[in-house]
């Protein structure tokens, strides 16, 4: 059936996670689409509830609402049990499906594997019934249809093996989008060199390998400024007291920002961004330090390499390789400070500006409504 394609259509985001990062990602597209973005959504909290019962809650609230012209829907969404609670009306309302995270390769608490094999199976069903899927990253893409298979093959038969990769054979890659007007270029520090760490303090993110690395090249004779910007949750710094006091003489800042003008300015004054992460499905935390111009220094794996490109390749690091990088650069942070080098870092960024994201997600809605 040929839908006649009409601006500005009403699409409705819908995200049962509908925090930090996420939130964040749909109301930058709200504010810059051509078409008329509404977004409902859950508080992030309890996110195995939100993935189990979200469907339940979010169709809940949409009983007496005439449907929109398309839906936008997050990977927390059961798309099935969505539509199987929605008015029958819904079921001819276009999906597109974007995947900040998967719940098949996310990696569990200290070192265990994820066991909840039902959430992952969960994602791939949202595949097989969305019009169009959308990664954060091709790496993210890649990892997915990789797990896919291999947790496919464990199934009996039949299963939706063929189905899910053709369907995958379809899908793009759109980035979450950097807000480049809110972080404007800085010059860097002024002194000994000056690290950024704007992750979550989280065990995929291994802030404890940051902080390990850090007290290594200080012990060794380098002298740094740090500046923690994560956030950080209860259970978060358990086990990290002894590190953190040993580096109070060269913590800058310590905790999460009060504001984004706050967070831009502290970021900007940094030389280099670091991440330690163990998982990262496209990396927004060190594009944001690139769009502050800072010198990236992350691992040789996960989204990172296509975050940087191959002109930037070479701050990439091996493993057990971070401690001697950061001695390399406090040798010599004023090459970092340099206007050419921060703004080359810049440029970098704005390949993933959140006004091209705004675009390309009005053209995947515009291309599932034909």
């Amino acid at each position: 059936m040929l839908r006649r394609v009409k601006r500005p259509l009403d699409v409705l985001a819908l995200e049962p996670w509908l925090g930090g990062s996420h939130a964040t990602f749909l109301e930058s597209w709200a504010a810059q689409s051509a078409h008329e973005v509404r977004i409902e959504g859950l508080k992030a909290r309890h996110w195995r509830w939100r993935m189990r019962a979200g469907a339940w809650e979010l169709a809940r609230r949409l009983v007496g609402c005439e449907p929109p012209d398309a839906l936008f829907v997050s990977d927390y969404v059961d798309l099935p049990s969505l539509l199987g609670f929605l008015p029958a009306a819904w079921a001819e309302v276009p999906v597109s499906l974007y995947f900040h995270e998967n719940q098949l390769t996310y990696p569990g608490r200290d070192g265990e594997e994820v066991s909840d094999f039902h959430l992952g199976f969960t994602n791939i069903l949202s595949c097989l019934r969305a019009d169009a899927v959308t990664f954060n990253s091709a790496w993210h893409l890649a990892e997915f249809r990789r797990a896919s298979i291999e947790l496919l093959a464990q199934l009996p038969k039949p299963n939706p093996r063929v189905e899910l990769l053709a369907k995958l054979d379809t899908a793009t890659a759109i980035c979450p989008g950097v807000d480049l007007d809110s972080i404007p270029l800085g010059r860097g520090g002024e002194g000994p060199l000056r690290v950024a760490f704007n992750h979550r303090w989280e065990h995929d993110k291994d802030p404890r390998a940051f902080l390990t690395a850090c007290v290594e090249a200080v012990r060794s004779g380098s002298t740094l400024e740090l500046v923690l910007l994560g956030e950080r949750f209860a259970a978060s710094q358990t086990g990290l007291e002894e590190l953190l006091e040993e580096l109070q003489p060269h913590l800058l800042h310590e905790g999460y920002a009060p504001d984004r003008a706050s967070y831009a300015s502290l970021l900007g004054s940094c030389d280099i961004v670091v991440s330690t992460a163990l998982h990262e499905f496209f990396g927004m935390a060190v594009a944001e330090g690139l769009a502050a111009g800072c010198t990236p220094l992350v691992p040789d794996r996960l989204a990172y390499p296509e975050v940087l490109g191959p002109e930037l390749s070479d701050h990439l690091y091996g493993d057990a390789e971070l401690q001697s990088r950061l001695a390399t650069h406090a040798r010599a942070p004023q090459s970092l400070r340099e206007d050419e080098t921060r703004a080359r870092m810049r440029a970098r960024a704005t390949r993933w500006s959140a006004a091209e994201t705004a675009k390309d997600l009005d053209a995947l809605i515009e291309g599932i409504q034909s």
